[in-house]
């Protein structure tokens, strides 16, 4: 059953991937975009423009598509076979004269649907202000698009300790092979109109990615404050799933705390040489409580990846980017192979709080026959100590997944 819904699916993924390329140069001018739809261009006059003052409005699709079967010991929830739509956006890129742009993604694959990015900006060769719901400072692992990772999920401390989009403003810099970013933001549009959520926070991340002959480096720090304000009101918990998001079971987590405040602290660093790459970060969360102990948690992830093709993952502005093969499909080639090896490090326990601890080991393997178009297996062996979940009543225990993913973009 499950293997012939994902043959229809990735039948319909790789029908829209050879529509797409198409699609994605759409470009509408100013005075036609009343007349102008996603399949057409409306008719215009050549006119002299100068190219500043053109403005663009460019479709944005983001589909991707799961199936995994998750294994563990007898008598443990949440195993068994699984699948969804993991991801489902669609939005616009608006192009606007004298530096100013916007972008509106919606995630259709929530309920209800939410937002992804929705903001404005303004940016020269070094400056960028953006205004909106946006990505604030994140990790490398996350601020690197869905589109573009070596694994299904990101690492486990990005959704343990709650890196996401917020709503705010933030300045970036950028000067050669060093960039700076910092922002103040409060939470997602989709909580601001409850009067209890009105959490705020300071984040900042530095990023200097020199080359060194033939290998471009990366290396990068954020610090992270956020008071949380009447949210701290409602006891949290710090839990990871099993690096599988279609699944709503979390094998570790910490109890329900009441926390005042956060600070989390990171480090990164990657390289990329030729056809290799390699990547790790460490975070930290500290958890402030009012009379109580602070709870610290750590997380961790080293990655190396190797492309079996004649291509190299591409290292930019303090983030991973998208994989053009050199020889798609349709060009004469078979497209991009990439494989990946991954280990992810997660400890929730700290003095009195146990959440548990989890020590996985990934391996991927990624077809990208043409850049809008990926697909991807992965296998991944996580074990679990001192589980909130228990498996007739051991919290010491493995799980093992094995996952598949169809993904198209425009």
């Amino acid at each position: 059953m499950y293997s012939a819904r994902f043959t229809a699916v990735f039948a319909t993924l790789v029908s829209l991937a050879l529509a797409a390329p198409a699609a994605a140069e759409m470009t509408i001018s100013a005075g036609s975009v009343a007349e102008a739809t996603f399949g057409e261009t409306a008719p215009t006059e050549p006119r002299k423009t100068e190219p500043e003052k053109e403005w663009q409005l460019t479709p944005r699709l983001r589909l991707q598509y799961d199936v995994a079967a998750l294994d563990g010991p007898n008598g443990l929830i949440g195993t068994g076979n699984l699948e969804g739509i993991r991801r489902a956006r669609v939005g616009v890129d608006l192009k606007m004269p004298h530096g100013f742009a916007a972008r509106l993604d919606t995630e259709l694959a929530t309920d209800p649907i939410t937002l992804a990015d929705a903001y404005v900006q303004w940016s020269n060769s070094r400056f960028k202000v953006v205004l909106g719901q946006q990505k604030a400072q994140l990790p490398l692992d996350e601020d690197t698009a869905t589109l573009n990772t070596s694994f299904l999920e990101r690492a486990a401390f990005v959704s343990a300790f709650g890196y996401s989009r917020r709503t705010g403003i933030s300045g970036h810099f950028i000067s050669g092979d060093f960039g700076v970013s910092g922002g103040i933001y409060t939470d997602p549009l989709i909580l601001l109109n409850d009067v209890a959520t009105n959490s705020n926070s300071v984040d900042v991340r530095a990023h200097w990615s020199p080359r060194f002959a033939t290998a471009t480096m990366h290396f990068g720090a954020a610090y992270h404050w956020r008071d949380l304000n009447d949210i701290g009101n409602t006891p949290i918990r710090y839990r990871s799933r099993p690096a599988l998001r279609i699944t709503d079971t979390q094998y570790i987590g910490t109890p329900a705390l009441s926390v005042e405040k956060e600070q989390r602290f990171g480090l990164e660093a990657a390289a990329v040489r030729g056809r290799l790459h390699v990547a790790s970060e460490v975070h930290w969360l500290k958890a402030q409580r009012d009379g109580l102990h602070d709870p610290i948690f750590f997380g961790a992830y080293a990655e190396v990846g190797v492309f079996l093709t004649k291509d190299s993952r591409p290292l930019k502005g303090g983030v991973f980017g998208a994989i053009k093969p050199r020889n798609p499909v349709g060009g004469g080639g078979i497209g991009a192979l990439q494989f990946n090896l991954r280990y992810d490090f997660l400890d929730l326990n700290s003095s009195a709080v146990i959440g548990g601890v989890q020590n996985a080991y990934l391996a991927s393997l990624i077809w990208t026959p043409a850049e809008n178009f990926r697909l991807m297996g992965q296998y991944s062996s996580l074990n679990y100590s001192d589980a909130d979940i228990p498996a007739s009543g051991r919290r010491a225990y493995g799980v093992n997944k094995f996952a598949v993913r169809g993904q198209i973009s425009f």
